[in-house]
């Protein structure tokens, strides 16, 4: 199903008890190292639109290689949101992204500019669109409680008191188990139920596509992705980190890939093992991101094929959108 609303639909009157929002937003998502994100700058070119990230690693300033960040030249061309907001040891949660989100789109709105939200943090697309989980804000004395104690210890007591929890999170992103045990904690509710119980959504009016490959050709690109990324100068990025916050700060980082870098570092080993160890958390973040995108109803469906250009792809959907707009 392809959603698409008419410019006349998202110009509110002043003084209505609406957000000002653009001409359109259209929605890519997918799963990571699908190349939505090429695709997307590539029609927002066409469109003259501005670009929001939906990847939740890519809020954090300092964690730039790893992130696949858009390059300083793709940000020059074109607006982006959703990029380097907090610096990379600082919290940042949904309802922060959700409140930069809303910011960014009615400033586009004032600019008369389309706007095109890509990437893969399902809970991202689904707070913009469905409404923002009705979980309470953290309690600052039992979050500083929880961080006293070591990961191992935060996993395992997430496994006693909110089974339920642990068995759908990622257990090796730190900040969603830390998250998840604070929640279940505080109120004596699974943070999963809270995620039933929603805020009315910021965007009531949109198109998003899943843009998506075959399995083993994602698998493909994902460990092509880790080698290009690792000889960008990855490892040297996460040294930097390591200079600047040590070594249990950046095992802690959510980001794939930092915590697997410096422990290379200080434990030492083979770089192919390291690729190999990368790559394979990658792909298992890219499960949970397909079986997420399964469960999303106003969602329609593009198979990429391998060996299809992002250019011709980028002005199918150009054409597709002007048809239908």
């Amino acid at each position: 199903m392809h959603i698409f609303f008419k410019r006349k639909d998202w110009v509110m009157a002043q003084g209505e008890d609406r957000p000002l929002y653009p001409p359109f937003v259209w929605f890519l998502v997918g799963a990571t190292a699908t190349g939505k994100s090429e695709v997307a700058f590539l029609l927002a070119q066409k469109l003259g639109a501005a670009i929001l990230s939906l990847d939740s690693m890519q809020v954090y300033r300092g964690l730039d290689i790893g992130t696949a960040k858009p390059s300083a030249e793709q940000r020059a061309q074109i607006p982006h949101g959703g990029i380097d907001l907090v610096d990379w040891w600082e919290s940042w949660s949904v309802g922060h992204f959700v409140t930069h989100a809303s910011w960014f789109l009615e400033e586009q709105a004032k600019q008369g500019r389309g706007v095109i939200a890509v990437g893969g943090t399902g809970l991202y697309f689904r707070a913009l669109t469905r409404g923002l989980c009705g979980a309470p804000a953290p309690d600052p004395q039992l979050r500083r409680m929880l961080e006293a104690l070591p990961e191992e210890e935060r996993v395992r007591r997430l496994w006693i008191e909110d089974p339920k929890a642990a068995q759908q999170i990622d257990l090796a992103n730190p900040r969603r188990v830390l998250r998840a045990l604070e929640v279940k904690l505080q109120t004596g509710i699974s943070l999963l139920d809270w995620q039933k119980t929603t805020t009315k959504p910021r965007i009531q009016q949109f198109r998003a596509i899943w843009l998506d490959r075959r399995r083993e050709e994602l698998k493909e690109r994902i460990s092509t992705r880790v080698q290009r990324l690792l000889a960008e100068g990855w490892i040297e990025e996460v040294q930097g980190l390591v200079k600047e916050g040590g070594y249990e700060a950046v095992e802690n980082c959510p980001a794939i890939g930092y915590r697997e870098i410096a422990r290379w570092l200080k434990e030492g080993g083979t770089l192919s093992r390291l690729q190999e160890a990368i790559a394979r958390r990658t792909w298992q973040y890219a499960r949970r991101q397909l079986t997420w995108f399964r469960q999303e109803v106003n969602v329609g469906y593009r198979m990429m094929e391998r060996g299809e250009e992002p250019a011709k792809l980028a002005e199918s959907l150009r054409l597709e959108l002007l048809a239908t707009g």
